[in-house]
């Protein structure tokens, strides 16, 4: 780390904080097949096209009351009735509103982020670094998967869109950023990938009347007419409040699903598939499971701490899953034919991801 900026001011300290950290893709899929296990029909690539109503906006005894959905991998169109509907579509949510109250007010900003990743090397194995950019956001250094990333958040709004990209102009921020900062600097030879995404951020619904750029740091609840309930924002350290939150809403929108629920809100203790819920495999100390990995599977120690880190317990039955089937593995004789070596098959030589995985 330059102990100076290019100004020539000097560094006088830092502080060390701890945070965690997650891998969303796997913590959202996770989520799903918890819902799955207590009772939740689940539909992946599902596209609302139109909300189903009784009555229409404004009149008395308008209610909506399901939606019709297409299934994007093969273009059956269905309907999915239900008391009550719930709109939690991130950056999309102002459009199933207008599906239920046309004319609504927008309430969402799409606040574009750009990352890109780097090797392992720009950044230590255990510790990265934040700090702020010149012109006030914040930027990250961090280990990742076995690389290293960088990313902020973008100024401004951004256009709604599934395919979000990063800018040449972003690109070259984050690199002067870092650079700004780092004694051994970075160019484009470094970056290994770059992407962009969406931060749903909502407008504050406390704001004077006509500050529309104020945004809410918290969760926002949102009836419109006909009882859809939306709920915005908000990020992931909070979105089990959050789903407490919209589903107490429901209940006050439509009363008589009380009359159905068994208990109180129990979200706060529940664990997600793969943490062990029990205590009967690991008893809660993941590491039993990489050394399991390593020691039963002969799997190494890269790829065993990617497995536990990624799939909790779960990675057992992915690893036995990968030695069940040949088409996973590799047993390749020695050249001193003395016997042959095991090994699963990786889908790429220099990284610890598994084919095994994929069929997982």
């Amino acid at each position: 780390m330059n102990d100076r900026d290019p100004k020539g001011n000097p560094l006088k300290g830092g502080l060390v904080i701890y945070d965690g950290q997650q891998n969303d893709t796997r913590m959202n899929l996770y989520i799903a097949m918890t819902a799955d296990q207590a009772g939740a029909a689940c539909a992946n690539h599902t596209e609302v096209l139109r909300l189903l109503t009784t009555g229409k906006p404004g009149e008395e005894g308008y209610r909506v009351c399901g939606a019709v959905v297409r299934d994007m991998l093969t273009g059956d169109e269905y309907e999915i009735r239900a008391k009550q509907v719930v709109n939690a579509c991130g950056v999309f949510s102002d459009a199933v509103r207008r599906m239920a109250e046309p004319g609504v007010d927008d309430i969402m900003i799409a606040a574009p982020g750009t990352h890109l990743i780097f090797p392992d090397y720009a950044s230590p194995e255990q510790m990265g670094m934040v700090w702020f950019t010149q012109d006030g956001r914040i930027l990250y250094l961090l280990p990742w998967e076995g690389g290293t990333i960088a990313g902020t958040t973008d100024p401004g709004a951004s256009e709604v869109t599934y395919e979000p990209k990063p800018t040449m102009a972003e690109i070259d921020f984050i690199l002067d950023e870092c650079n700004r900062v780092l004694k051994d600097p970075l160019d484009y030879s470094h970056v290994k990938s770059a992407w962009s995404g969406l931060r749903p951020l909502v407008k504050d619904p406390n704001a004077a009347p006509g500050d529309t750029k104020k945004l809410s740091r918290n969760h926002v609840i949102n009836v419109t007419d006909g009882g859809l309930v939306t709920i915005a924002g908000g990020k992931w350290t909070t979105y089990r409040q959050m789903a407490e939150d919209a589903v107490d809403k429901c209940l006050e929108v439509t009363p008589e699903l009380t009359d159905h629920a068994q208990s109180g809100c129990v979200t706060k203790e529940l664990k997600l598939v793969g943490a062990d819920r029990g205590g009967a495999v690991c008893h809660q100390n993941f590491d039993k499971v990489a050394v399991t990995l390593r020691e039963e599977f002969g799997m190494e120690k890269e790829t065993a701490q990617h497995l536990r880190n990624n799939y909790g317990t779960r990675a057992l039955q992915l690893a036995m899953l990968a030695k069940s089937d040949k088409r996973l593995y590799s047993d390749l004789a020695n050249k001193k034919g003395d016997g042959s070596r095991f090994f699963f098959n990786k889908i790429h030589p220099k990284h610890p991801q598994l084919e095994a995985e994929i069929v997982y």
